[in-house]
């Protein structure tokens, strides 16, 4: 099934040079191996391992911050989580 999607420049290059690298003539199969990957990991939030890890590695963190720090990080955790989708 075909579909459009909306990509950045910079994703879009960096597919190109992934697909060159993999001497394919476009990047639709890295976007399906990739929606794979996604749909596989466990319902955890959308996260996969290296960001749950991350997510870890930032409760960490957060214990050594003072809370204006911390909400300051969460400002700009949300905000990228609602770009991202």
């Amino acid at each position: 099934m075909r579909t459009t999607i909306e990509l950045t420049d910079d994703h879009r290059a960096k597919l190109l040079v992934l697909a060159a690298r993999r001497r394919l003539r476009g990047f639709s199969v890295l976007i399906r191996e990739a929606l794979e990957r996604y749909l596989e990991e466990p319902s955890n939030g959308g996260r996969t391992q290296a960001g749950a890890k991350a997510a870890r590695s930032a409760r960490k963190i957060r214990a050594r911050m003072t809370e204006a720090e911390a909400e300051q990080m969460q400002r700009r955790i949300n905000e990228l989580w609602r770009r991202w989708r």
